[in-house]
Protein backbone atom coordinates (compact mmCIF):
# COMPACT_ATOMS: atom_id res chain seq x y z
CA UNK A 1 0.00 0.00 0.00
CA UNK A 2 1.37 3.63 -0.59
CA UNK A 3 -0.80 5.87 0.69
CA UNK A 4 -4.20 6.45 2.79
CA UNK A 5 -6.45 8.67 3.24
CA UNK A 6 -9.59 8.83 5.52
CA UNK A 7 -12.31 11.10 6.22
CA UNK A 8 -11.94 9.89 10.21
CA UNK A 9 -8.45 10.81 10.82
CA UNK A 10 -6.68 13.73 11.99
CA UNK A 11 -3.31 14.26 10.34
CA UNK A 12 -0.22 13.14 12.16
CA UNK A 13 2.95 15.28 11.10
CA UNK A 14 4.84 12.66 12.89
CA UNK A 15 3.53 9.85 11.26
CA UNK A 16 3.59 9.82 7.58
CA UNK A 17 2.46 6.29 6.83
CA UNK A 18 -0.64 7.18 8.60
CA UNK A 19 -4.17 7.62 6.99
CA UNK A 20 -4.33 11.23 5.58
CA UNK A 21 -7.38 13.41 6.65
CA UNK A 22 -9.94 13.18 3.50
CA UNK A 23 -12.49 16.23 3.79
CA UNK A 24 -15.86 15.32 1.48
CA UNK A 25 -18.67 17.62 0.90
CA UNK A 26 -22.14 16.64 -0.26
CA UNK A 27 -22.10 15.80 -4.41
CA UNK A 28 -19.30 15.46 -6.20
CA UNK A 29 -15.64 15.08 -4.85
CA UNK A 30 -12.22 15.42 -6.26
CA UNK A 31 -8.92 14.70 -4.56
CA UNK A 32 -5.53 14.99 -5.88
CA UNK A 33 -2.72 12.45 -5.18
CA UNK A 34 1.06 13.94 -5.74
CA UNK A 35 2.41 10.32 -6.74
CA UNK A 36 4.12 9.86 -3.26
CA UNK A 37 4.90 7.11 -0.60
CA UNK A 38 5.21 8.46 2.93
CA UNK A 39 8.07 10.21 4.35
CA UNK A 40 10.23 9.26 7.00
CA UNK A 41 9.02 8.80 11.07
CA UNK A 42 9.54 12.16 12.67
CA UNK A 43 9.58 13.61 16.50
CA UNK A 44 8.17 16.42 18.07
CA UNK A 45 10.36 19.17 18.18
CA UNK A 46 12.46 17.50 15.02
CA UNK A 47 14.47 20.36 13.28
CA UNK A 48 16.09 19.64 9.92
CA UNK A 49 18.48 21.45 8.21
CA UNK A 50 17.10 22.09 3.89
CA UNK A 51 15.14 18.34 4.20
CA UNK A 52 11.77 18.57 4.02
CA UNK A 53 10.26 15.27 5.02
CA UNK A 54 8.76 14.10 1.60
CA UNK A 55 8.53 10.26 0.47
CA UNK A 56 9.65 9.07 -3.12
CA UNK A 57 7.36 9.13 -6.14
CA UNK A 58 5.95 6.04 -7.14
CA UNK A 59 7.63 4.69 -10.75
CA UNK A 60 5.66 5.03 -13.64
CA UNK A 61 3.45 1.61 -14.04
CA UNK A 62 0.31 0.20 -13.52
CA UNK A 63 -1.58 0.57 -9.73
CA UNK A 64 -4.67 0.19 -8.06
CA UNK A 65 -7.20 2.49 -6.32
CA UNK A 66 -9.74 0.98 -3.69
CA UNK A 67 -11.92 3.29 -2.27
CA UNK A 68 -14.10 1.73 0.56
CA UNK A 69 -17.48 3.39 1.98
CA UNK A 70 -19.76 1.44 4.23
CA UNK A 71 -18.19 -1.59 4.41
CA UNK A 72 -18.27 -1.60 0.48
CA UNK A 73 -15.27 -1.28 -1.35
CA UNK A 74 -14.78 -0.60 -4.89
CA UNK A 75 -11.32 -0.64 -7.04
CA UNK A 76 -9.87 0.78 -10.14
CA UNK A 77 -6.55 0.80 -12.33
CA UNK A 78 -4.96 3.51 -13.30
CA UNK A 79 -1.57 4.34 -15.15
CA UNK A 80 1.16 6.70 -13.95
CA UNK A 81 3.01 7.78 -16.96
CA UNK A 82 6.78 8.58 -17.38
CA UNK A 83 7.54 12.50 -18.36
CA UNK A 84 8.24 11.78 -22.43
CA UNK A 85 10.73 14.26 -22.14
CA UNK A 86 12.60 12.04 -20.12
CA UNK A 87 15.02 9.20 -21.32
CA UNK A 88 15.16 6.83 -18.37
CA UNK A 89 14.03 3.58 -18.54
CA UNK A 90 12.00 1.99 -16.05
CA UNK A 91 15.44 0.21 -14.31
CA UNK A 92 16.46 3.82 -13.89
CA UNK A 93 13.37 4.79 -12.53
CA UNK A 94 13.18 2.04 -10.10
CA UNK A 95 16.96 2.45 -9.13
CA UNK A 96 15.92 5.81 -7.89
CA UNK A 97 13.22 4.45 -6.23
CA UNK A 98 14.91 1.89 -4.35
CA UNK A 99 17.34 4.05 -3.32
CA UNK A 100 15.25 6.55 -1.99
CA UNK A 101 12.98 3.97 0.22
CA UNK A 102 16.41 2.42 1.29
CA UNK A 103 17.26 6.08 2.71
CA UNK A 104 14.38 7.21 4.03
CA UNK A 105 13.80 3.73 6.56
CA UNK A 106 16.64 4.90 7.82
CA UNK A 107 16.06 8.59 8.54
CA UNK A 108 12.84 6.46 10.13
CA UNK A 109 15.44 4.33 11.91
CA UNK A 110 17.61 7.09 13.31
CA UNK A 111 14.33 8.95 14.28
CA UNK A 112 12.79 6.05 16.29
CA UNK A 113 16.37 5.47 18.43
CA UNK A 114 16.05 8.94 19.31
CA UNK A 115 12.16 8.42 20.42
CA UNK A 116 13.07 5.51 22.36
CA UNK A 117 16.03 7.74 24.16
CA UNK A 118 13.74 10.76 24.85
CA UNK A 119 11.73 7.74 26.76
CA UNK A 120 13.92 6.57 28.76
CA UNK A 121 14.82 9.96 29.68
CA UNK A 122 11.25 10.68 30.46
CA UNK A 123 11.14 7.46 32.62
CA UNK A 124 14.62 8.02 34.37
CA UNK A 125 13.30 12.13 34.86
CA UNK A 126 10.68 10.41 37.10
CA UNK A 127 12.41 8.13 38.71
CA UNK A 128 15.04 11.16 39.59
CA UNK A 129 12.08 12.93 41.07
CA UNK A 130 10.71 9.89 43.24
CA UNK A 131 14.34 9.09 44.86
CA UNK A 132 15.63 12.51 45.94
CA UNK A 133 17.25 10.89 49.11
CA UNK A 134 18.87 7.89 47.51
CA UNK A 135 22.67 9.14 46.14
CA UNK A 136 23.40 5.85 44.60
CA UNK A 137 20.28 5.22 42.75
CA UNK A 138 20.81 9.42 41.94
CA UNK A 139 24.50 8.78 40.24
CA UNK A 140 23.14 5.50 38.54
CA UNK A 141 20.39 7.58 37.07
CA UNK A 142 22.90 10.81 36.38
CA UNK A 143 25.27 8.32 34.70
CA UNK A 144 22.76 6.69 32.52
CA UNK A 145 21.42 10.06 31.45
CA UNK A 146 24.73 11.20 30.46
CA UNK A 147 25.73 7.92 28.26
CA UNK A 148 22.07 8.53 26.85
CA UNK A 149 22.66 11.74 25.67
CA UNK A 150 25.97 11.28 24.13
CA UNK A 151 24.31 8.54 21.92
CA UNK A 152 21.22 10.85 21.41
CA UNK A 153 24.01 14.09 20.03
CA UNK A 154 25.01 12.03 17.83
CA UNK A 155 22.54 10.97 15.76
CA UNK A 156 20.49 14.42 16.48
CA UNK A 157 21.46 17.79 17.07
CA UNK A 158 19.89 17.97 19.75
CA UNK A 159 20.71 22.17 20.36
CA UNK A 160 18.68 22.98 17.30
CA UNK A 161 15.66 25.05 18.26
CA UNK A 162 14.91 27.17 15.51
CA UNK A 163 15.63 26.71 11.39
CA UNK A 164 18.55 28.92 11.65
CA UNK A 165 20.34 26.81 14.29
CA UNK A 166 21.70 23.96 12.43
CA UNK A 167 23.92 26.78 10.52
CA UNK A 168 25.26 27.16 13.79
CA UNK A 169 25.69 23.80 15.21
CA UNK A 170 26.19 21.68 12.27
CA UNK A 171 23.65 18.08 11.26
CA UNK A 172 24.07 14.88 12.87
CA UNK A 173 23.46 11.54 11.26
CA UNK A 174 19.99 11.75 10.85
CA UNK A 175 20.15 14.61 9.17
CA UNK A 176 22.88 13.78 7.24
CA UNK A 177 20.26 11.40 5.93
CA UNK A 178 17.56 12.99 5.48
CA UNK A 179 19.06 15.86 3.30
CA UNK A 180 20.69 12.84 1.15
CA UNK A 181 17.11 12.04 0.65
CA UNK A 182 15.77 15.43 -0.29
CA UNK A 183 18.73 15.90 -2.74
CA UNK A 184 18.81 12.67 -4.53
CA UNK A 185 14.93 13.35 -5.22
CA UNK A 186 15.72 16.70 -7.10
CA UNK A 187 15.34 15.18 -10.64
CA UNK A 188 14.51 11.80 -11.85
CA UNK A 189 17.68 9.83 -12.09
CA UNK A 190 19.43 6.97 -10.29
CA UNK A 191 21.49 7.50 -7.56
CA UNK A 192 25.16 8.44 -8.14
CA UNK A 193 27.88 6.78 -6.89
CA UNK A 194 29.04 9.22 -4.65
CA UNK A 195 25.62 9.08 -3.20
CA UNK A 196 25.54 5.77 -2.61
CA UNK A 197 28.94 5.59 -1.10
CA UNK A 198 27.67 8.25 1.59
CA UNK A 199 24.66 6.33 1.92
CA UNK A 200 26.84 3.41 3.09
CA UNK A 201 28.89 5.50 5.35
CA UNK A 202 26.36 7.32 7.23
CA UNK A 203 24.25 4.24 7.76
CA UNK A 204 27.69 2.36 9.26
CA UNK A 205 28.08 5.21 11.70
CA UNK A 206 23.90 5.02 12.52
CA UNK A 207 24.67 1.23 12.94
CA UNK A 208 27.55 1.69 15.57
CA UNK A 209 25.50 4.45 17.21
CA UNK A 210 22.32 1.93 17.91
CA UNK A 211 24.25 -0.67 18.56
CA UNK A 212 25.88 1.48 21.50
CA UNK A 213 22.03 2.49 22.35
CA UNK A 214 20.87 -1.35 22.86
CA UNK A 215 24.24 -2.21 25.00
CA UNK A 216 23.63 1.04 27.18
CA UNK A 217 19.73 0.37 27.84
CA UNK A 218 20.33 -3.29 27.79
CA UNK A 219 23.25 -2.59 30.87
CA UNK A 220 22.02 0.29 32.41
CA UNK A 221 18.44 -0.30 32.19
CA UNK A 222 19.71 -3.90 34.56
CA UNK A 223 21.38 -1.68 36.80
CA UNK A 224 18.91 0.88 37.44
CA UNK A 225 15.83 -1.66 38.14
CA UNK A 226 17.80 -4.01 40.19
CA UNK A 227 18.96 -1.43 42.24
CA UNK A 228 15.03 -0.20 42.68
CA UNK A 229 14.25 -3.73 43.72
CA UNK A 230 16.65 -4.08 46.38
CA UNK A 231 15.37 -0.49 47.64
CA UNK A 232 12.03 -1.64 47.77
CA UNK A 233 10.82 1.82 45.95
CA UNK A 234 7.17 2.22 45.16
CA UNK A 235 7.36 4.06 42.05
CA UNK A 236 3.10 4.86 42.86
CA UNK A 237 2.13 5.41 46.16
CA UNK A 238 -1.20 6.83 47.75
CA UNK A 239 0.38 9.20 50.08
Amino acid sequence: MIQRFATNTKEDKLNPAAAKPLKVNAGGNRMVWNMRYPGFKAFEGMIFYSSPNRGPKAVPGTYKVRLTYKGESKEQTFEIVKDPRMTNTQKEYQDQFDFLIAVRNEVSRANEAIIKIRGIQKDLKYLKEKTKDNAELQKLIADYETELSVIENNIHMTKNQSRQDPLNYGIRINNRLAFLLADSQRGDYPPTRQAQDFFKEVTQELNQEINSLNNLIEKRTTMVNEKVDQENIKMITSE
